[in-house]
């Protein structure tokens, strides 16, 4: 059981920590806009209200989603690991989570859910089980090879 729950709390705490992202009009698309213009107004090339602060606003709230649904699939994966199915069952995981964040998201004010978020969603956690299948493979040949003396 003790094993059992420290495989699955780190699951759980993320999926709450992407609820409350979710769930909290801090993490609208306006909001993190406007503490960028905030941010970008004292760097030498100043705020301004052209495309860049709204392109750049975009990369950042994509490079999210890449990310939190990356480290979901991966914390899936290590509770799963060394079932057969594990990154499978983890990438699924973290796009069934991430189509339930978007329809949570259809009720929040100031929130919109669109299924390019869950397809971006799926994709970081897929890049995330791709680092970490080749990750593996790399320390397990490197392994191999400082036990043969090469």
């Amino acid at each position: 059981m003790k094993d059992l729950l420290s495989r699955w709390l780190p699951v759980i705490l993320w999926c709450l920590v992407i609820y409350t992202f979710s769930e909290s009009s801090w993490f609208t698309g306006a909001n993190t806009a406007q503490v960028l213009q905030v941010i970008l107004s004292y760097l030498p090339f100043g705020g301004g209200e052209e495309e860049g602060p709204s392109f750049l606003n975009f990369l950042i709230r994509k490079a999210a989603h890449l990310t939190e649904f990356g480290i979901l699939a991966v914390l899936v994966w290590r509770a799963l690991f060394p079932r057969r199915a594990s990154y499978i069952g983890a990438w699924l995981f973290a796009t069934a989570y991430a189509a339930t964040d978007e329809w949570h998201q259809s009720f929040e004010p100031g929130r919109t859910a669109t299924p390019k978020d869950v397809v971006i969603d799926s994709c970081g956690a897929l890049i995330a089980l791709v680092i970490v299948f080749v990750c593996r493979r790399w320390l397990k040949a490197r392994h191999r090879s400082l036990h043969r003396g090469i």
